[in-house]
């Protein structure tokens, strides 16, 4: 992977970050380092498999090869919610102080991107978002391939939280809720609501429950 910045710079933004809006603990440094070499194989794999021109760029022998800016807001995102679930999955040592360095990544995370996506919420191990400001992501499972962009809600109805399948697009203002099964590579159109519904596998759906519409994607 292709980095603008040296790795001693992104994890001193970060540190400096979180040390600036919440407060300075030892446990920080420490857990971020530890964990730092997983969090870059997390990441690597999904900027890899992510076709967006802002997550590419061509390295000396002219092949086109991942890369990490930590000024482009979106890497950003993605940075620090693959180190604070990273940390939170692997961290068995100390729970305690990796909770709370957890915390403070996740409030930064929902400072620079305006996106609520909890640190335990488990996305897949490639998922892509585009501006995705005024998001939230739930508890729900999700297939390798999802994407989301601003303004999206998977949450939950009375605890209940949707299924949703692989390469399925959730455009603009689109909500998936409750007991909920979204097939394989559908689209969810702007501004649908999902509620308590089964979406069949290559699905466009537009509308809101319980007046859903629910057509082929090819």
């Amino acid at each position: 992977m292709i980095y603008r910045f040296p790795l001693r710079d992104v994890k001193d933004m970060l540190l400096n970050q979180i040390g600036n809006n919440f407060f300075k603990s030892i446990d920080d440094e420490r857990l971020i380092t530890k964990h730092m070499e997983r969090t870059l194989e997390r990441l690597e794999r999904n900027i890899s498999a992510n076709d967006n021109k802002y997550y590419w760029r061509l390295n000396a022998a002219g092949e086109r090869e991942a890369y990490f800016d930590p000024l482009h807001t979106c890497h950003w995102m993605l940075f620090l919610y693959l180190t604070a679930n990273t940390i939170f999955r692997e961290e068995k040592e100390n729970p305690t102080a990796a909770r709370i360095v957890c915390d403070k990544i996740y409030g930064q995370m929902k400072t620079v991107s305006g996106c609520d996506l909890y640190y335990e919420v488990e996305l897949p191990e490639t998922f892509t978002f585009d501006h995705p400001t005024g998001s939230f992501m739930g508890r729900a499972t999700y297939g390798d391939g999802f994407s989301f962009t601003q303004g999206c809600t998977v949450g939950n109805i009375n605890e209940v939280y949707p299924v949703i399948g692989r390469d399925v697009q959730m455009c603009t203002g689109s909500k998936v809720l409750g007991n909920s099964h979204i097939g394989d590579g559908c689209l969810i159109g702007e501004g649908a609501v999902v509620r308590d519904e089964d979406v069949p596998a290559g699905s466009v759906v537009y509308g809101k429950t319980p007046n859903l519409k629910i057509m082929p994607r090819n």
